[in-house]
């Protein structure tokens, strides 16, 4: 089969884990205790602008027909609506898109490299002090939560020294130096522990490579150690840690949902967030449907570059 034909296959069949996601998720969200238009009006509302509210979003219906009308909805591209912003949900997540993709970008740009370095670093000290030290920073990374860390940079570089904003967003289309500093702490919290789990993983797919018999025939035909590390290991290393490196895009999407909230920034998490809390079914299914496309898509890229690293593998 070929690729473009392995692709078209695989584009088709997002669609109906998409339904499914959808259909999860909208079961889950009129699951959930308390009414989104009493939330939405406040303590006493007007009775009657409650009604006028609940017959506009169609709250009164059974919901077998709430959920095909969504469903009809969402199949010819029409996402929802937010009913607290009064506007469609693609215009509230295209708005926000930039946020977090720039974080979201940037954290992989910082993570990604580093992780590999270390990695690659740790499995060639094995068992040394660069490997222990290597390793406890991989442990302390994966062992800080996100939130706890955010919150002690900006005690840390905001309160204490005074260098760095401690919320906010600045556009690079604005200016540029600001925007950076905003989001040095954000990046940083969001990277750390992508950063340690990748690194992980490239030390523990190194030092397997490296125990195998075709190091050992390659050291013994005397070639340098940098070219059996980075040419021959590195490249059979690299399978598992594209499944990671695919598998990591749900945990920064989960990430920038804390760390938006944190930091203050106007991105899709922060939306999803404030969705959430105010019941606003429209955003919670809008972004979650589109969290879950990004994963699938990312899921996708990592199998196509299973067969591009290693010719063995065949599309079928």
């Amino acid at each position: 089969m070929s690729i473009y034909r392995y692709t078209a296959r695989r584009l088709f069949q997002i669609i109906p884990v998409l339904i499914g996601v959808f259909s999860l998720t909208f079961v889950m969200v009129h699951a959930l205790p308390g009414n989104p238009v009493r939330i939405y009006l406040g303590v006493n509302p007007s009775q009657q602008l409650a009604d006028e509210l609940i017959a506009q979003y169609g709250f009164n219906e059974p919901l077998w027909k709430q959920y095909l009308d969504y469903l009809w909805r969402l199949l010819h591209g029409n996402i929802g609506e937010s009913f607290t912003h009064k506007q469609p949900v693609s215009a509230l997540m295209l708005e926000r898109l930039g946020p977090t993709a720039t974080l979201m970008g940037l954290s992989y740009l910082i993570a990604l490299p580093t992780s590999l370095v270390l990695g690659v670093y740790a499995a060639a000290e094995h068992n040394n002090m660069g490997d222990h030290a290597s390793r406890f920073v991989g442990l302390a990374g994966l062992s800080t939560p996100n939130f706890w860390l955010g919150l002690m940079l900006i005690f840390v570089f905001a309160y204490l020294f005074d260098v760095l904003p401690a919320s906010g967003y600045v556009p690079f289309s604005q200016d540029p130096v600001r925007a950076l500093k905003h989001l040095v702490l954000p990046v940083v919290t969001l990277a750390t522990a992508q950063t340690a789990t990748l690194m992980r993983m490239t030390r523990s797919s190194m030092v397997e490579e490296l125990s195998k018999d075709y190091v050992q025939t390659a050291r013994a035909y005397g070639l340098p150690e940098r070219r059996i590390l980075l040419r021959h290991a590195f490249r059979n290393a690299l399978l598992p840690l594209i499944t990671i490196i695919g598998l990591q895009l749900s945990f920064l999407l989960d990430g920038s949902v804390v760390v938006e909230q944190i930091f203050a920034i106007p991105g899709m998490g922060r939306l999803a967030y404030k969705g959430l809390l105010a019941q606003d079914y429209g955003i919670i299914i809008g972004v979650n449907i589109f969290f879950a496309l990004l994963f699938l898509v990312g899921v996708l890229l990592t199998d196509l570059a299973y067969a591009y690293i290693d010719p063995r593998i065949r599309y079928d």
